[in-house]
């Protein structure tokens, strides 16, 4: 319905005027996500056009983290990844007047880096910038760069993680940030346990595919066999249509859980 709304004439300008309204906002933006989704079918350059229309939103940290988070997730499974169209670094180093704008394009930037993996890079990033200036980062920025340190497993990553957590912990963005960080990293203390008592915070739905494939690796690492394999099977009937390599990683989890041993079974005639 959107995508035939947004081919009627003037619906740009209607568009334009809707994102700088309260009540119109939210249904604003749904409509902008769906126009650049089309640029992203399309195969077009897609990162400024996402972060004008944030910055005619004026929109807020969360909505930019919201926004910019299901844009770069889907345009990496259209294989017109943000990585391929931001050049500079002047959103992250010298943001100018704009700063909604520099903000939206940081999102997208560090989040397209998170999602393939990409820590060594978002430290070099993260690292280029003022320290004045990056004491000015909205917390979702500062959330990537927690999580970054966490998958490279730094020393200082469980501080960085603890902070973020205590400046905006009730944010779905950000706590996804950091259990993808947490899984990811190598042997940090209590890392398994850590992955568990963050995936029970309130900002994770119980049904939430990704939360339980974490988990799910959490418990495995615990040797908990019964509660990892509840897990994964879980995430599986959870996660939506049409994800197959999404779909690929938990199957792999679940290989991986069902080779462990199995506990022992008591015989109860005895």
């Amino acid at each position: 319905m959107i995508r035939g709304l947004l081919d009627t004439p003037g619906a740009y300008s209607a568009l334009a005027a809707a994102v700088r309204r309260d009540d119109l906002r939210p249904t604003a933006l749904a409509a902008v996500r769906t126009m650049v989704e089309q640029a992203i079918d399309a195969g077009q350059p897609w990162p400024a056009e996402a972060a004008r229309w944030l910055s005619r939103a004026n929109a807020d940290w969360q909505t930019s983290a919201a926004l910019a988070n299901q844009l770069t997730w889907y345009a990496r499974s259209r294989s017109n990844s943000a990585l391929l169209h931001i050049t500079g670094t002047d959103h992250l180093i010298q943001p100018g007047t704009d700063r909604t704008h520099a903000q939206a394009l940081r999102h997208i930037h560090l989040a397209g880096m998170r999602f393939d993996f990409r820590c060594r890079s978002i430290q070099q990033l993260v690292e280029q910038a003022p320290v004045s200036e990056r004491a000015r980062w909205d917390p979702y920025t500062r959330a990537l760069a927690a999580f970054a340190l966490l998958g490279s497993s730094a020393p200082s990553a469980l501080d960085a993680m603890n902070r973020s957590l205590a400046e905006a912990g009730d944010n779905p963005q950000v706590c996804h940030a950091l259990l993808h960080g947490l899984w990811l990293g190598d042997e940090l203390p209590d890392q398994a346990e850590r992955i568990l008592e963050l995936a029970a915070w309130p900002s994770f739905h119980d049904d939430d595919p990704v939360m339980l494939f974490r988990t799910a690796t959490a418990w495995r690492t615990l040797g908990r066999r019964a509660e990892a394999l509840a897990a994964i099977d879980s995430a599986l009937e959870a996660l939506p249509p049409n994800q197959p390599d999404v779909h690929a990683d938990f199957v792999r989890e679940r290989t991986i859980i069902t080779a462990l041993a199995r506990e022992p079974r008591h015989d109860r005639g005895h």
